[in-house]
């Protein structure tokens, strides 16, 4: 008999992580909003703390809920395991801490999200560790950082708010060169658009709180993985305390069962806004992947299957930025990204607000630049009101 074909990507979502016959026949994952569990004796509660029989103790070191969101995770990427946080921060400090100590280096590149930076500059160097920023995505740049103290290259893929692309096996081979592991930030892509797994990345990160929950409602984070790279991140989160609500893992399962519908309209729209705002004479720049015009357009075709719903674009002066992120109707002001619903702002009052606007123009990123996350309203209504918000601007 010949193997079965693995499920598709929309039959994972809604299934994987979830054996209704395991709970009373439940088609939806019952919430465990239980902090114990209790053992039946003294013999199997050694056994499931020594890892040597399946069960549940302590919702800070397992909990059922939160188990099956990591199933069906770990199944959209392809992965051997992933590891459930409270937030999307709380997985990039979950996934470093076991990697670095007091004397190590990593490698960063420039372009990721502002409070990453923050933690980067400020929090890694109160643990003893150096963190050596590159001077540009492009591999030598990278390997021109690289000691013989390197533990991890961080990047993340696309990037905030410019939607720059990183050549994901170039940097896997510098990484794997200098004997380090490469953690990347693949919140904006997600397992629809991209497989960094397969590209060379040992531990992925999201920000769940994203695309994969979409519905704004969940603060969650998570690392993917190998089992192997993996282990002393869950090791070590119990003692960290970062670790996920089973009323949150319910909510990201079911986001995450809508996850390929949602993105794929996500998809369309962010397209069809990059082309609608490149040719309107207000415009000055549009950043979006999926355009020729975009600088690393060649590497997002090659690496990506899609190019997300994230875009920005600079207009001529900040008061006109401004003007436009003010005058829409639909765009919500706010941060985050990959809701249902469209959201606008300006990157230096909303995810770079934390770096300085000296650090930020460095960066490329100007006052005149507006953000926007496509949601999945529809696209003829989000262009007649950015045309009306930008009425006055050219």
């Amino acid at each position: 008999m010949s193997a079965r074909r693995p499920d598709r990507m929309s039959t994972r979502a809604v299934h994987a992580g979830l054996r209704p016959n395991d709970d009373e026949g439940a088609v939806s994952a019952p919430i465990y909003q239980s902090v114990t569990f209790a053992a039946p004796d003294t013999d199997t509660l050694e056994a499931i703390n020594t890892g040597k029989a399946r069960g549940f103790v302590y919702s800070r070191v397992r909990n059922p809920t939160v188990m099956a969101a990591e199933q069906r995770l770990a199944a959209l990427e392809g992965a051997e395991s992933a590891v459930l946080f409270a937030s999307g921060m709380a997985a990039v400090s979950g996934a470093l801490a076991p990697l670095l100590q007091a004397g190590d280096e990593m490698v960063a590149l420039p372009d990721i999200y502002g409070v990453s930076i923050r933690y980067f500059n400020e929090i890694l160097p109160r643990m003893g560790v150096t963190v050596r920023w590159s001077a540009s995505s492009a591999p030598e740049d990278v390997a021109a950082c690289v000691t013989d103290k390197t533990r991890v290259i961080y990047a993340e893929t696309p990037t905030n708010p410019l939607v720059r692309i990183v050549d994901l096996p170039a940097i896997s081979k510098v990484a794997k060169d200098a004997g380090a592991l490469l953690v990347v930030d693949g919140t904006l892509g997600g397992p629809m658009n991209q497989s960094p797994l397969e590209l060379g990345v040992d531990l992925l990160i999201h920000s769940a709180t994203k695309y994969l929950n979409g519905h704004g409602d969940v603060l969650a984070g998570a690392v993917v993985g190998a089992r192997t790279h993996l282990r002393g991140v869950r090791s070590m989160q119990p003692a960290h305390g970062g670790v996920m609500d089973p009323h949150a893992a319910w909510l990201l399962m079911r986001g995450m069962a809508t996850y390929p519908l949602r993105m794929k309209q996500h998809n369309a729209t962010g397209l069809a806004l990059a082309e609608f705002l490149e040719a309107h004479p207000a415009v000055a720049k549009v950043h979006y992947p999926g355009l020729a015009s975009h600088a690393d357009h060649a590497l997002a075709k090659r690496q990506m299957t899609d190019f997300g719903g994230l875009l920005s674009f600079e207009m001529h002066s900040p008061q006109a930025a401004r003007h436009v992120v003010d005058a829409t109707r639909l765009f919500a002001i706010g941060p985050s990204v990959g809701g249902v619903e469209s959201l606008i702002s300006q990157p230096g009052n909303t995810s770079h607000y934390s770096i300085s606007p000296e650090a930020r123009r460095a960066m490329g990123i100007s006052d005149a630049l507006v953000r926007i996350s496509a949601g999945i309203e529809d696209v003829d209504d989000l262009t007649d009101d950015l045309t009306q918000a930008l009425e006055g601007c050219s």
